[in-house]
């Protein structure tokens, strides 16, 4: 779990017999925060080889020098590059679109923010400035204590898009495209003279669209927002249109985008009852909705927790109550065109920790969001729920950011702070296959409690699960996709200043 994720690169044992086993060690690393490496992508959508960004040296003059190292996906070096930037600087954010790696370094004292680029042989492309406004600097600033600025969004094959704070009458938004195809760059930003303060989430962005949800209210403290869902075109970013999902009228949560077998856009959510605020209340149940590019509803299907859920669960009861709610990390088709949707149960509980801590005096939420089981649900090609199975994992636990608001919301908000087990899902198109990956902690009456890492796969139409153990040591620990069926263990020793690599084969037919 990604709370309690203490874990290093010792492989205590597979289900069955195990592999061989690739290594790499890089040293004479001074700095380095697991989270700026990543997997380089194929056109396939299959691992070519990873980066990582890292302090190398302190330089005369309060200058700092940079590493950008390329291995391939057997952990062979491929190139590395050096970069030399102030002492104040720091990398806010790494990405990558399966062309160039996008890196985005903030100073603070320089007012600005960085955004270099670089292909796949670390070659770097020209740098881009972003100045900053001393209100946007604060606002940074408070998103740096909490551990993850979501400022970039990789589009697949074509680009970036780089969603930053603007500091206007009150507060907006510009949300920039960077092409990396030789297409053209745009920016779509909120209105300099609104009296509202309006932020955008971008959720999905493919070779078609940019789904985003923006939300405005009157002021920070005002409980009434206004939540419209934009869609604008990927290669202009002009706004095709835009969804208002009022209170009044079909209230909904958009949490996830992609294009349907025929290109048309796909909005998955949650539902309500008309008259309530999806700040406060309960869903009714997930909702998908069919749209084209001129924003008109071709299809709309509603699943409902308590009727349609429960009655192939065969849960008594409210499905909500006795299970808790589920959020949806990822979306896959398969080649005979049916959707399997991949998340986790969650469930608003009491925090013992926070209450003793409140009844001191202090300032913690008193509510926590309690994380189980993974759970897949499988859908035809018009989105009727065919079945639903579950798959055992340990509890993880997150204090929640508010006690106040929905549960869905909170799960929403913390998704981006890693309180989920999820870690990604990797498709493996030439065998129609694809691997759903979680890190999970398992408590073994009698036994040391496990780490684990593992695999839900589907192959031939079915689905299976598979995983490693994993012990307790280091918290500088990270999970990577790694060519089809491996993984890539990935762990920092600040002590002896190295990354070590661990290449693991699973257990997969």
């Amino acid at each position: 779990m990604k709370k309690n994720k203490v874990i290093t690169l010792a492989i205590v044992c597979f289900l069955t017999v195990l592999s061989f086993a690739q290594t790499k060690k890089i040293d004479e690393v001074n700095t380095f925060v697991v989270k700026n490496s990543g997997a380089i992508m194929n056109k396939e959508n299959d691992v070519d080889g990873y980066y990582f960004f890292y302090q190398l040296d302190k330089l005369k003059n309060g200058d700092r020098e940079f590493a950008i190292k390329i291995l391939d996906k057997n952990l062979t070096e491929v190139a590395q590059k050096t970069y030399v930037d102030k002492k104040n600087t720091f990398l806010m954010k790494s990405s990558f679109n399966n062309q160039q790696m996008m890196f985005a370094l903030a100073n603070y004292k320089e007012k600005k923010i960085n955004l270099l680029m670089f292909d796949k042989k670390a070659e770097q492309m020209p740098a881009i400035d972003i100045p900053l406004e001393s209100k946007e600097v604060r606002y940074l600033q408070y998103l740096q204590q909490t551990g993850d600025f979501n400022i970039i969004l990789p589009v697949e094959n074509k680009g970036f898009l780089f969603n930053k704070l603007e500091d206007n009458k009150k507060i907006g938004y510009s949300l920039k495209y960077y092409p990396t195809d030789g297409g053209k760059a745009w920016e779509y930003n909120s209105p300099e003279d609104s009296k509202e303060i309006v932020m955008i989430n971008p959720i999905e962005a493919n070779d078609k669209y940019v789904v985003a949800i923006e939300m405005a209210r009157a002021s920070a403290l005002s409980r009434k927002t206004t939540i419209r869902t934009k869609v604008l075109d990927i290669n202009t970013g002009t706004l095709l249109f835009e969804k208002e999902y009022s209170k009044n009228s079909k209230p909904k949560l958009i949490t996830n985008a992609f294009l349907d077998k025929d290109s048309n856009l796909l909005l998955m959510g949650e539902y309500f009852k008309e008259g309530d605020n999806i700040f406060d209340d309960k869903s009714l149940g997930l909702s998908t909705e069919v749209i084209d590019v001129t924003g008109k509803t071709l299809a709309e299907n509603f699943i409902s927790w308590k009727d349609d859920v429960a009655k192939i669960t065969k849960t008594d009861g409210n499905y909500v109550q006795d299970k808790g709610y589920i959020y949806f990390h990822n979306i896959v088709r398969t080649q005979s065109n049916e959707y399997y949707a991949i998340g986790e149960f969650y469930k608003r509980t009491a925090s013992a920790s926070g209450i003793a801590m409140a009844a001191l005096g202090g300032g913690n939420s008193v509510t926590q969001l309690t994380i189980t089981n993974s759970v897949v649900f499988k859908f035809n090609s018009d989105f009727k729920l065919l079945g639903i199975q579950e798959f055992e994992k340990g509890k993880s636990r997150a204090p929640s950011l508010t006690d106040f608001g929905s549960p869905q919301l909170n799960a929403h908000a913390l998704k981006s702070y890693g309180a989920f087990d999820y870690e990604y899902t990797q498709i493996d198109k030439k065998n129609n296959r694809f691997y759903a990956c979680f890190i999970d902690y398992e408590r073994t009456k009698g036994e040391k409690n496990k780490n684990a890492f593992k695999t839900i796969i589907y192959d031939e139409g079915k689905l299976s699960e598979d995983k490693i153990y994993l012990e307790n040591e280091s918290k500088d620990f990270r999970v990577l996709p790694a060519k089809i069926g491996n993984v890539l263990l990935l762990e920092y020793d600040k002590k002896l200043k190295s990354i070590n690599l661990h290449l693991e084969k699973l257990n997969i037919k």
